[in-house]
């Protein structure tokens, strides 16, 4: 279902797969459109998402994921990877999450634990 990364059962942290929604906002100086991604996994050190945006490795977002009646998560991700899915007009990318302080670290951990409470013991890798 998700789309792999080149090596990526070096993985440092199991990924759930999920499909949530989330804003994207450029983390720079520059203003940038506010753009809508899926996201498909989780772990406890990134997300990949799809989008029909291909985005360049090492820009910086803000991700805002909306989580339903509870609080959204706000977390600072940098891009690893953005490839073109075949036959499709997606883009499969993965993030690194970088937490800014210490309330999004708690946050994030809260998110990626309430989705493995969700799915019970099914891991992806």
């Amino acid at each position: 279902m998700s789309q792999k990364q080149p090596n990526s059962n070096s993985r440092q942290h199991p990924r759930f797969e999920l499909l949530d929604y989330a804003m994207m906002q450029g983390h720079a100086e520059v203003e940038t459109p506010t753009q809508r991604a899926i996201i498909v996994d989780v772990s406890l050190g990134g997300l990949q998402i799809r989008s029909r945006t291909k985005f360049n490795h090492g820009d910086i977002f803000k991700l805002t994921v909306g989580r339903n009646d509870l609080t959204p998560v706000d977390i600072v991700a940098e891009v690893r990877y953005s490839i073109k899915i075949e036959e499709s007009d997606l883009y499969a990318t993965g993030f690194k999450v970088k937490p800014q302080n210490n309330e999004q670290r708690v946050s994030w951990v809260d998110y990626v634990h309430t989705v493995f409470q969700s799915q019970g013991e099914t891991l992806t890798h």
